[in-house]
């Protein structure tokens, strides 16, 4: 009897599984710049529009009506599970993207996009997710004609040991104990607009990139850091911190924070569980 459960429960596990790799029904995104490819795996979308607007003030007559102060920016929304290699990856820090979203028989045209912020999380045995913001500089509008593209690469689980954290110092040696991690990068843009053009002349990454990492590290692989460290001016601001997500023998996705520093150490301890440390790291990077 336990063994007959114990396999209903692994079936059900794969049916949700595939039901996220599958994605929302009926709904697609395009995106790219020299090449557009359908982002596959897709688990939610939603949109935003911001616009500038401020009262205007007239001589004598106090707060007038409002006037647009800048043209109005639309911010997409996409969370979805990271693939192999992942496309998204490479238009990070790019400007001028174009593409397509497509809803049943809806279709919307865009130009003028670039990445606002980048994110991935990892857990041992999960599917990793990816999540990440768009900015539409240019022009959104309707299209009667569906971009037809290649997906970006296939799913893949994470296996036990799939998570890799390498450090720079020696009490912290690469380790397979990594239990999960969140890294994150933002990034600072100039955005420059004509004289009476509602459309971006021109849009300027400025370094640096703030890089966050948050890492959940088994205990009895791991060493504390020397916490007053920053009082005798000892504390190290120049790491490099490499985390990778492998599987089948192979690197799938990695990344790097430069000239990172410890920002916050915890340790939780519960009853039948692994205690495990969490570090959070930042680190800037040049564009």
């Amino acid at each position: 009897n336990f063994k007959k459960r114990k396999k209903n429960f692994k079936k059900e596990k794969s049916v949700n599984s595939n039901m996220a790799v599958e994605g929302i029904h009926d709904s697609n995104v395009y995106i790219g710049k020299d090449v557009i490819k359908k982002l596959n795996s897709i688990q939610n979308v939603s949109f935003s529009q911001n616009v500038q607007e401020e009262p205007s003030i007239t001589v004598g007559k106090g707060e007038g009506p409002t006037i647009i102060t800048q043209p109005t920016q639309i911010t997409a929304s996409i969370d979805k599970i990271l693939n192999g290699e992942d496309f998204i990856r490479t238009l990070t820090g790019t400007s001028s993207l174009s593409g397509q979203f497509e809803y049943g028989d809806n279709l919307l045209d865009f130009d003028g996009a670039c990445m606002e912020n980048f994110s991935v999380s990892a857990s041992v045995g999960q599917l990793p997710q990816a999540s990440f913001d768009f900015i539409i500089y240019g022009s959104i509008s309707g299209s009667s004609v569906s971009i037809s593209s290649s997906a970006d690469n296939e799913i893949k689980e994470i296996p036990t040991e799939g998570l890799i954290a390498t450090f720079d110092t020696a009490n912290k040696p690469q380790t397979n104990s990594i239990q999960s991690f969140t890294y994150s990068e933002i990034f600072t843009k100039e955005v420059i607009y004509g004289i009476g053009n509602n459309r971006a002349a021109d849009i300027k990454f400025i370094s640096p990139i703030r890089q966050e990492a948050s890492i959940a590290i088994e205990i009895e692989d791991y060493s504390p850091e020397e916490t007053f460290s920053f009082l005798n001016g000892s504390k190290d601001r120049n790491r490099s911190i490499k985390l990778e997500i492998s599987g089948d023998g192979s690197i799938l996705n990695s990344y790097e924070l430069e000239n990172a520093y410890l920002v916050n150490e915890s340790v939780t301890l519960g009853v039948g569980n692994t205690a495990t440390a969490n570090l959070l790291y930042r680190g800037y990077k040049k564009v």
